[in-house]
């Protein structure tokens, strides 16, 4: 594991590697990222989140034949 001593190498090793977790006594404390990481976990838990409640609306028989939909599609838009 790295020590880090400054601002400018903590900066330095997000840019590097995305993210830093900083811990003490061996038990991690703190996870450090870029923007652009934060941004693409939270559009990953998005995602994740959105595929969970679709299994639990297939599971509830919550569903839609696709045949039924695109003959919305086709009746509303002409397609």
């Amino acid at each position: 594991m790295q020590q880090l001593t400054s601002l400018q190498e903590l900066e330095m090793e997000i840019n590097k590697n995305g993210e830093v977790v900083l811990s003490k006594n061996h038990n991690n404390k703190v996870v450090i990222m870029s923007i652009e990481e934060y941004k693409k976990k939270l559009q990953e838990d998005e995602i994740e989140e959105k595929l969970l409640k679709a299994e639990e609306q297939i599971a509830q028989g919550k569903t839609v034949k696709a045949s039924e939909v695109f003959k919305e599609l086709e009746e509303q838009y002409g397609f």
